[in-house]
């Protein structure tokens, strides 16, 4: 059999080879993700090169037997380098449950990163269908390759973390690899898979169509960046563990649950530790709520708290940090948080009672907690990972802002006030790239989730541990409880001191945030919405009193309202008390609302600038396209309609008179009859009966056989050429 790399046919082989890079880029794209958030990526970039050099080598010269007991020693060693990672690792050589275990839970849906050790699991698993596959293709084995190749790629679609766009280029490589393949087997030509690229492109034209269908399910799986159909609470309360930090958004003013609780708290819903550069990921796994757990460390107070759903809620809210549960079964994260059982939902008008410990911990001593996280009861190596590619602009622009602080409490307070500086607006457009890096030098104006975002990479990229926390604003205070809708989710960052545990800071600006809640209310309100108000709730019209001699003249009075009190009735909530999420005094967060973040020019229309995806895909539909012509021939007579209808001058009379009787042959061969075989052309020209046709047959003879042209014989035969087209071919 030819190896790869031997002489022969050497078109369709690159190709088929290029379509297996393709396609192993695919799988691999998603496992460096994972390495760039939670591994070392000069190691994963070195073992993925040894799997795909070793394979490629040695499937030149071992046999076919050989591939799968080679590919489970390189599973063998990659599970070496996994195990002795994990805690109590070694139990996974003797229970084969667990193994088990773990391959149902990523088959049905857990995203890697959700992995503790993910980056150690990705540069683990990656070499074993590396080498496999180009083992295969080194044996030119493109079928039994691709399917390597694509199981691979399937299994990170089953774990959730390879998306459609991506899925379809991995399927559109290994369909070419194996059709391509085949016609380098054959010992083809390239021009002979011109079916193949038909297939592939009818593939992707199906595909994109099927997904655009009007009044369907289905999304467009170009473009989708997703959004502004969305709500900040559903993209913050998701009980699958993740944060997708999104574009455009908008606020549910539907009232969610109440809280009689003994102070104004945030009630939190989840905590998540891992950035991933464009969103957040829990890795804390969730065990059954036996009733209690300790409280944080240091000095705190009791927060009691009942609450009574106003809708189904899949979440269980409460202050910050919950001790006891009555009245409801939760599980618990191993952050310390409250959650519903996986699949269960707290139904309307459930009611349940909370007792938190929360800090009361002063900025005095928080600056004085000093840094020694070795002795703390946090990993500080989880909460200050940031992504490898995260620019170290950011980590520059942190240090000189923060330069005048001398600990991690300033550093934070620092950081806050400067986010709070920046507009606050939900119709913004999500950056490529990273996100942190993106709001803090690039966007104009964002909502919770960029400011609590950035300031977690902020703060991690001075070595502080930080994490991103999602829950829900006070509410609106009404007769001692506090009304807590959908539009109040919010996102903000804890920070965590040695001595005193996890504190709060948000860097939102609360002033253009609540101003922006507010509206959406009143809007609800004016629409007749339901469910936006409980008994109490709404604000109660002030009648507009008998115009009296002491009132200005038009109506109005001098009284105020509560100063606390907003439009509408609602109020503003003030940052928590204690903790280190209390403003010092006269410390009041700015910002401004920006009402349009376009960075559009003035007037005229723009148009979009496609992907890099919608290139590829278009490229391969060109290619189809091309392929399907030239399968036509319609290229061909569109060629020689082009070479029949025109004939330019050269130098050289002979060359001119030959081309003329060569398209006028081509003519007459369609419109007339093909010249039989032993037929001599003046024979065949004379029983045509057509003088042009007899006359540029004597130049040609003249010409090719006697050597005697000149200029005016060779325009002679050119123009009664053309004649005889325009005569048989009328347009």
């Amino acid at each position: 059999m030819r190896r790869l790399g031997g002489v022969g046919r050497f078109g369709p082989r690159v190709v088929a080879v290029f379509a297996m890079l393709v396609l192993t880029g695919a799988y691999l794209t998603e496992l460096y993700e994972a390495v760039n958030v939670a591994g070392n990526l000069t190691l994963f970039v070195l073992v993925v090169a040894g799997a795909f050099a070793s394979g490629l080598v040695l499937g030149r010269f071992l046999p076919d037997a050989l591939a799968l007991p080679l590919a489970l020693v390189v599973a063998v060693g990659g599970a070496l380098l996994y195990v002795p990672s994990v805690p109590d690792g070694t139990l996974l050589f003797t229970r084969a449950d667990l193994i088990l275990e773990d391959i149902v839970a990523l088959l049905t849906g857990l995203s890697i990163l959700k992995i503790i050790n993910a980056g150690v699991w990705a540069t683990a698993f990656a070499p074993v269908p590396v080498f496999l596959s180009w083992f295969l293709v080194g044996r030119r084995r493109y079928t039994l390759a691709a399917v390597v190749g694509l199981s691979a790629l399937v299994f990170l679609v089953l774990t959730g973390d390879a998306g459609v766009i991506l899925a379809l280029f991995g399927v559109l490589a290994a369909a070419t690899a194996v059709g391509v393949g085949d016609v380098d087997l054959r010992g083809g030509r390239l021009a002979d898979a011109d079916g193949v690229a038909m297939v592939v492109a009818a593939m992707v034209v199906l595909t994109v169509s099927v997904s655009l269908v009007p009044g369907g399910a289905t999304q467009p799986i170009l473009r989708g960046t997703g959004g502004s159909g969305d709500t900040i609470e559903s993209s913050l309360t998701r009980t699958d563990g993740d944060v997708v930090i999104q574009g455009p958004i908008s606020l549910s003013p539907e009232v969610r649950f109440r809280v009689d609780a003994d102070e104004r708290r945030y009630w939190k819903v989840a905590s998540y530790d891992r950035y991933t550069g464009e969103g957040w990921v829990r890795t804390a796994a969730s065990d059954e709520f036996d009733g209690s757990q300790a409280g944080p460390p240091g000095p705190t107070r009791q927060v009691e708290q009942t609450v009574t759903t106003e809708t189904e809620l899949g979440v269980v809210p409460a202050a910050w940090k919950p001790t006891t549960l009555r009245g409801v079964s939760a599980d618990v994260t191993g952050f310390g948080g409250l959650q519903a059982p996986e699949g269960e939902t707290l139904a309307a008008q459930e009611r349940y009672e909370v007792v938190s410990r929360v800090s009361t911990a002063g900025p005095d001593q928080l600056r004085n907690a000093g840094t020694n996280y070795s002795a703390a009861a946090v990993d500080a190596e989880q909460y200050t990972r940031l992504p490898e590619s995260t620019p170290q602009e950011l980590t520059e622009y942190t240090t000189t802002l923060t330069s005048n602080a001398d600990n991690p409490y300033d550093t934070a307070r620092i950081i806050e006030t400067h986010l709070e500086e920046k507009p606050y607006s939900l119709d913004v457009e999500r950056p490529n790239g990273d996100v942190a890096y993106s709001f803090l030098t690039e966007m104009e104006a964002g909502y919770c989730t960029y400011y609590a975002t950035t300031m977690v990479a902020m703060l991690r990229s001075q070595g502080i541990p930080a994490r991103f926390v999602t829950g829900y604003t006070p509410g609106q205070e009404v007769d001692d409880e506090y009304v807590v809708r959908g539009l109040n989710a919010h996102a903000w960052v804890e920070v965590y001191f040695p001595g005193y545990g996890w504190q709060q800071f948000d860097p939102t600006p609360s002033g253009p945030r609540e101003s922006v809640e507010q509206d959406s209310l009143n809007q609800a309100r004016e629409s007749g919405s339901g469910n936006v108000d409980v008994p109490g709730s709404t604000p109660t019209p002030t009648p507009t009193p008998t115009p009296t001699p002491t009132e200005a003249p038009d109506g109005n009075d001098s009284g105020a309202s509560d100063p606390g009190e907003l439009p509408g009735g609602a109020f503003q909530t003030p940052t928590p008390p204690g903790g280190a999420g209390a403003l010092d005094d006269g410390l009041v967060g700015g910002g401004d609302v920006a009402t349009n973040n376009s960075s559009a020019g003035e007037g005229g229309f723009a148009l979009p600038s496609p992907s890099r995806e919608e290139v590829a895909l278009g490229t391969v539909v060109f290619l189809g396209f091309a392929a399907a012509v030239r399968r036509s021939g319609a290229t061909g007579r569109a060629y020689r309609a082009v070479w029949l209808r025109r004939q330019p001058r050269t130098d050289d009379p002979v060359h001119d008179i030959e081309r003329a009787y060569e398209r006028m042959e081509y003519l007459l061969e369609r419109e007339r009859r093909p010249r039989n075989t032993g037929e001599t052309s003046r024979r065949y020209l004379r029983s045509l009966g057509d003088r042009d046709a007899m006359r540029v047959g004597e130049l040609y003879e003249r010409a090719v056989y006697a050597g005697r042209a000149d200029r005016s014989g060779a325009d002679e035969a050119v123009e009664r050429v053309d004649d005889l087209v325009g005569k048989y071919r009328r347009f």
